[in-house]
């Protein structure tokens, strides 16, 4: 540990203050503002100088933030081009590129787009058999749910409670039980722990905050605490600020100290530290504080004055000074002297260890962590505060009331020996290789030499176009530069060859380097991609229309494999915030504060013990999975929508998306049930019909084999009886009511027949009549008017009669 960077020893020669103070035990001399000063200067000592891993570590974070923000110094380029000088003879854009920021914000746009909660989980014995009790009754329910209902409504008395959840089967039961099954304290737990992340903007600003800086410099840091009034706050605090010990863990949970640096207003720090406030000081102190300030001038006259002591007004109010708040986790012990007294044998408790102990006196001590809070101001080295800290953080666990944590949580992903790599320093070496390469473009550019001509003056002069006068040299540049051809002679009077007046000369050489330039940024993009361990195009990409939502949810997840751990750190800050927040809840509650009692009782908190945690809430892709699923089944089965509300669903799934898919599930179950027992009656109503008609038809069956039976019999009977008449032989005597019967029983239904039909021929006759006489009348108006002479007879119209009856 000598070797670490934040070893006092190392830093300070009166670095043992802080260790003296580890090792003592006694409140008492520990309390003192002389021995708190000397704690605060060692620790101060550990931050002051330009050696220090403070100093050195908040050089690093000064560097990520400008990389992540664009404004990295472009100065250095200057050297680097030779173009540092007054004369510069080529003008460049020294603009630093802004991809550093890109990927920070695309980063933190993609974090901001999830979202979580705090869920409080009960962990006492009481709560604990309560839950169980719960479990129980939930299978009692599931394994008498049809006789309870039975005897519910043989009776009319509701013996099922209106809330009391009933599984449909055993695989629903079991989810409930692991996942669902939360007391009503838990809720109200749960609300008020994310209400009061909600007041103090966590769900927005300051998560946003917390995000940049576990992207950019690879620590968050976040300070919970109490007032007066027993409302919970939760800060956020800026990295550079941030002082601690050495520490091998991401969490910094073997700490000795935390702190950070803050300013604060002069009528803040009265309204804290005042004397008429309960503090320790003085108006006086207050403007000896105040001159540190770098507002205070010599020369604006501003001196003290009694006045000040009263004045509800002071010039220098709203002045800032900077200030070192610190706590300090120490194991300290409060001695007792336990006095068993010899004449009636009754105990004295009383409290510090005597000179001499007697025979029946014994000195006991309690051992337990406490947490001790320390303001100071590094500039007028003046102890402003010190004490056991106020609302102390302990957990609500009877076992571990012993123990206390700090306020400040702190979280380092990936330290090693106290630093970490961000994202700006990942890509800090490409990023300026990129912006090397993107000046030398423009340095190119500049200075590239347009395509021109060489021009042989020679030449000119003896250029001849043949057309017998002189041309002047400008005037053949102007018609080659204009038409691209050039007619002369090639020889002179004398026979001798003249060269080309006019060569074009084109610039090769620009495009090889500019191509090897924009290469050599390709190659360092490459390189930031491969340091970065994801391409910063892939979401856009992604996002294309053409791609598909696999694509799309595959591009995400490697996106998040290579940066994950930065969304972790805001994770795990936040869960040991929030369980702090957890006990602080719990102290205000049950000692009276009436902040939460609108939520929860004295009742609902009081010998409970309440662990909080982090939950995420479904993401966009989980909620457009579960629609899909909803929307697919509604368009397969359209009469599905009876036993499930899908916005219902939805809402619920925004919560919790195990919810929502178990509601969908039991409304699946709900319709698969009702459409199987509904083909289970179809079936058996077919089965009965045709079970019906298969009887009657048989039975019609038998009616008929029987009736032609018994028409046969009473063939072959007749046909005997006809017989023996034939032969003049008489029927025995003993068979002549049978056949009395039988000649009865054919010749009663031929004689009904016949006079049905009589009576039927009778009715058909008259209505002919009284048709052939209306006929007739109609006729005998006719007749009236001459076309017909003559008469039928009677006997004609008879005769006629018979015959249209015949026809019919």
């Amino acid at each position: 540990m000598a070797d670490s960077p934040l070893s006092i020893s190392a830093a300070n020669s009166d670095g043992q203050a802080l260790k003296k103070f580890q090792i003592t035990t006694d409140v008492a001399s520990k309390k003192d503002f002389t021995y708190g000063k000397n704690v605060a200067q060692s620790i101060y000592s550990t931050i002051y100088g330009n050696q220090t891993y403070f100093w050195l570590r908040n050089n690093r974070f000064r560097k990520n933030r400008q990389i992540a923000n664009g404004k990295i110094d472009m100065s250095v380029f200057m050297d680097r081009l030779e173009m540092n000088s007054k004369a510069n003879f080529v003008n460049i854009n020294w603009k630093s590129i802004i991809i550093g920021n890109t990927i920070v914000a695309r980063l933190v746009g993609s974090w901001m787009s999830r979202k979580e909660k705090v869920t409080v989980t009960a962990t006492d014995t009481t709560s604990s058999m309560m839950k169980q009790r719960a479990a129980d009754e939930a299978e009692y329910m599931y394994q008498n749910k049809e006789t309870l209902a039975y005897l519910q409504q043989a009776s009319g008395v509701p013996i099922i409670p209106k809330d009391q959840f009933i599984a449909e089967d055993k695989d629903e039961l079991d989810q409930w039980i692991m996942e669902f099954n939360h007391l009503p304290e838990e809720i109200l737990y749960s609300i008020t722990c994310n209400n009061v992340f909600e007041a103090n903007g966590w769900n927005d600003v300051l998560k946003q905050r917390l995000l940049h800086d576990s992207a950019e410099v690879g620590l968050v840091c976040t300070y919970t605490w109490m007032d007066e009034e027993g409302e919970v706050h939760v800060q956020w605090i800026r990295p550079e600020n941030a002082i601690y010990s050495y520490s091998d863990f991401p969490d910094f949970r073997d700490t000795t100290y935390r702190g950070h640096i803050l300013s604060m207003k002069i009528s803040e720090i009265r309204a804290r530290y005042g004397k008429a406030n309960g503090g320790s000081l003085s108006e006086e102190d207050i403007f000896a504080l105040a001159q540190s300030s770098k507002e205070y001038q010599l020369t604006d006259k501003i001196k003290w004055m009694q006045d000040w002591n009263v004045a509800w007004l002071r010039p220098y109010d709203e002045w800032n000074i900077d200030l070192m708040q610190f706590e300090i986790k120490t194991l300290d012990s409060d001695g007792y002297t336990v006095t068993k007294t010899k004449k009636n044998g009754s105990t004295i408790i009383r409290k510090g260890k005597p000179e001499k102990l007697d025979d029946n006196q014994q000195y006991l001590e309690e051992k337990k962590w406490n947490i001790y809070e320390g303001v100071y101001c590094p500039v007028t080295q003046k102890m402003i505060k010190w004490d056991i800290k106020k609302n102390m953080i302990r957990p609500q666990d009877p076992k571990e009331i012993g123990n206390a944590e700090f306020s400040y949580s702190f979280y380092m992903y990936d330290p090693y020996d106290m630093r970490n790599v961000a994202v700006p320093e990942k890509i800090e070496e490409p990023i300026e290789q990129m912006i090397l390469s993107r000046l030398k473009i423009q340095q190119l550019v500049a200075k590239m030499v347009p395509a021109g001509a060489a021009i042989d003056v020679d030449a000119m002069q003896e250029l001849d176009l043949g057309l017998g006068d002189s041309v002047k040299p400008l005037d053949v540049q102007r018609i080659w530069e204009q038409t691209g051809k050039l007619y002369y002679r090639g020889r002179d009077a004398e026979g001798n060859r003249i060269p080309v007046p006019i060569t074009e000369l084109a610039n090769t050489g620009f495009a090889p380097q500019l191509n090897a330039l924009i290469q050599l940024y390709q190659f360092h993009y490459q390189v930031l991609k491969d340091e970065l361990g994801e391409d910063p195009n892939l979401m856009s990409q992604a996002a294309q229309p053409r791609v598909s939502a696999s694509n799309i949810q595959a591009s995400r997840q490697l996106a998040n494999n290579a940066t994950e751990y930065m969304y972790d750190a805001y994770i795990y800050v936040m869960e040991e915030t929030a369980k702090k927040v957890a006990c602080l809840i719990n102290k205000s509650v049950t000692y009276g504060a009436k902040r939460y009692r609108n939520l929860l009782n004295e009742q609902d908190v009081v010998d409970r013990n309440f662990l909080a945690t982090i939950k995420m809430l479904p993401t966009d892709y989980d909620l457009a999975n579960l629609q899909g699923m909803i929307n697919n089944a509604i368009a397969s089965n359209p009469q599905f929508v009876v036993y499930l509300d899908p916005f219902k669903a939805m809402r619920m799934a925004k919560e919790n998306v195990e919810l929502g898919e178990l509601y969908f599930r039991q409304a699946q179950k709900r319709y698969i049930k009702t459409e199987q027992e509904n083909a289970s009656n179809n079936s058996q109503q077919n089965a009965e019909a045709q079970q019906a008609s298969i009887q009657a038809k048989m039975q019609a069956d038998s009616a008929i084999e029987q009736q032609k039976s018994l028409t046969k019999e009473k063939e072959i009977i007749l046909q005997g009886v006809f017989d023996l008449a034939k032969a003049n032989i008489p029927v025995p005597a003993e068979l002549q009511q049978l056949v009395m019967s039988m000649l009865q029983n054919v010749t009663v239904p031929i004689t009904v027949q016949n006079q049905q039909q009589e009576q039927a021929l009778m009715q058909q006759q008259q209505q002919m009549q009284q048709q052939q006489q209306a006929e007739m009348q109609q006729q005998g108006m006719g007749q009236e008017q001459g076309q017909e002479g003559e008469q039928m007879s009677p006997e004609e119209q008879q005769m006629m009669m018979e015959q249209q009856m015949q026809q019919q």
